[in-house]
């Protein structure tokens, strides 16, 4: 990637990750039900289904295809319905009282497959990057290339992103301690799940 265009892909992504989005409220979320540590897995799903978007939609701008509508839908239904179950469980669960912090009620892989189907579903992932890296493709430029240029630059956008977010909703966590304060927790997480998994289908 040239440098004129680095310096302005840099701000643009920085900001765009910054906007509270599926991703960021998901980290969030589990940053208060899970700690900031366990929300790692993830973060590093997310970051898998980042970068696969990034290649796929590269790929689809270098070839000039579309994808099928109603399958692309079909994965976003799918994911939507996994949020909401993830939800249930949040909601249900009673929350350990340790003075070590949250013990965490899912598993790392499972937090690294809703990382990864939260990312890959964000529809609005998908139209952003369809939007904004034509303006940012050099023809001339092998595609190894400019593909390497954007994900460094995304991938670490994304995780510092993220862990604000984590951090936030572990602080969060921190500063209630009863039992009833974290199932209120518990139960705010769940819907922010709820809400992840509505922006998907709409």
């Amino acid at each position: 990637m040239k440098p004129e265009l680095l310096m302005l892909f840099i701000p643009t992504i920085a900001i765009v990750s910054l906007t509270p989005g599926m991703c960021m409220m998901l980290a969030f979320s589990l940053g208060i039900s899970e700690g900031y540590r366990r929300t790692l897995w993830m973060m590093l799903g997310e970051l898998f289904g980042v970068a696969l978007v990034v290649s796929i939609t590269l790929w689809v701008l270098q070839n000039m295809m579309r994808f099928d509508p109603l399958w692309f839908r079909g994965i976003m239904v799918v994911g939507a319905l996994y949020l909401l179950y993830v939800a249930r469980g949040l909601w249900l669960s009673e929350p350990a009282i340790k003075e070590s912090g949250p013990e965490g009620s899912l598993s790392g892989p499972t937090l690294v497959v809703l990382g990864c189907t939260t990312a890959v579903m964000n529809p609005k992932g998908w139209a952003f990057m369809l939007a904004l890296l034509p303006g940012f493709m050099v023809p001339d430029e092998p595609i190894a290339n400019q593909l390497a240029g954007f994900l460094s630059v995304i991938m670490v956008t994304e995780f510092l992103s993220m862990s604000l977010y984590a951090l936030s909703g572990q602080w969060l966590r921190k500063r209630m301690s009863t039992g009833a304060q974290l199932r209120w927790l518990n139960k705010l997480a769940a819907m922010l799940m709820v809400i992840v998994s509505t922006l998907v289908l709409f």
